[in-house]
């Protein structure tokens, strides 16, 4: 667990240097990676879950809003988790094991356009950083399943069945068969908050930022 006082013994003007750092820098990376995946994929794929995260930091870094940044936390954290080890799996087997980062070893995309989602690793920590030095919101996973049942439904409106974006058509590449949308979408949106936001929620205010939880 991360200890407060390690924050608060911080002189403010170098906390506000290191921001004001860190705030230039994901802006300018995000403009690379929004031209780069506008231009490769459209701006429909900016509704997966992990990319809408991206901006809502953005906003959240700018706005220096605890309870936006924390809202992303459980997400990226969750999903960084699962996607970092499917792509090294993937380096020593040739290809991803669970389908997840398939499309990083699919020669028909890019280099850059792989490259651009590297990001899966780099932001997790990036937002972890973060939540230590603003504190964790614990009203941020409630906000998180408002904006998450938002992406899951604009992803299903705007999407279609190749990009099935947040697995609104395909749950890891297997075709969704047994429900219609209209029972499919409510219950994804569920199971996203059950098995994305809350658990990530969990991990870190009980193991990362128990001392900096705050409402």
């Amino acid at each position: 667990m991360i200890d407060m006082s390690l924050i608060e013994n911080k002189p403010d003007r170098e906390r506000l240097s290191i921001t004001l750092g860190a705030k230039f820098a994901f802006t300018a990376w995000m403009v690379i990676w929004t031209v780069v995946v506008w231009q490769a994929q459209g701006p429909q794929n900016f509704w997966w879950l992990c990319n809408v995260a991206q901006f809502v930091l953005l906003i959240g870094l700018w706005a220096n809003s605890r309870l936006l940044i924390s809202s992303q936390a459980s997400t990226v954290v969750v999903v960084g988790a699962v996607w970092a080890p499917d792509v090294l799996l993937g380096l020593v087997l040739g290809d991803s094991p669970t389908g997840m980062t398939a499309y990083m070893f699919d020669p028909r995309f890019s280099l850059t356009q792989r490259a651009a989602s590297l990001y899966h690793m780099a932001v997790p920590i990036f937002v972890v950083w973060l939540c230590w030095r603003y504190g964790y919101d614990r009203r941020g996973v409630r906000l998180q399943w408002l904006i998450g049942t938002a992406a899951v439904i604009g992803g299903w409106l705007v999407g279609d069945e190749g990009r099935n974006l947040n697995y609104v058509h395909a749950p890891f590449g297997i075709e969704q068969v047994w429900l219609p949308d209209w029972a499919w979408l409510p219950l994804l949106c569920l199971l996203s908050g059950l098995l994305i936001y809350v658990p990530g929620h969990l991990f870190l205010r009980s193991r990362l930022f128990g001392g900096l939880a705050r409402q």
